[in-house]
């Protein structure tokens, strides 16, 4: 299995839906790419981040794509590892659309009615 194959089993990997051949060969091949080990690692902490979310906010609503979407957006960074230095640039301007993308997926209905001002019935 080449790197080109092995990217495209990365979804598959995560829902563990691979048969037992294929994640046998999958696997014995990730360690010999390891930019295929870090997209593997990056798509199954962002599917258990998005599952924490939704387990946490029950208004939380993720539409269909936006897992693959964020996924390809960090792969499309030069560099990943630079997300994770707090101080950088490239962080910050991340977090600044990952904050809207989540804001976005929040119903707007529910928001209203949070913000929504209590009246008093006097």
């Amino acid at each position: 299995m080449n790197c080109e194959e092995l990217a495209q089993l990365i979804p598959d990997l995560v829902d563990g839906t691979l048969s037992p051949d294929v994640l046998a060969e999958a696997e014995a091949t990730l360690p010999q790419c390891p930019e295929c080990d870090r997209e593997l690692t990056m798509a199954r902490q962002i599917r258990a981040f998005l599952l924490r979310m939704q387990a946490e906010n029950v208004n939380l609503r993720v539409p269909v794509g936006f897992e693959a979407r964020l996924l390809a957006r960090l792969q499309a960074q030069h560099s990943s590892m630079e997300l994770l230095d707090l101080s950088s640039k490239i962080f910050g301007a991340w977090l600044v659309e990952l904050l809207n993308l989540i804001g976005g997926l929040i119903d707007p209905a529910a928001q209203l009615a949070a913000n929504r001002p209590q009246t008093s019935g006097a």
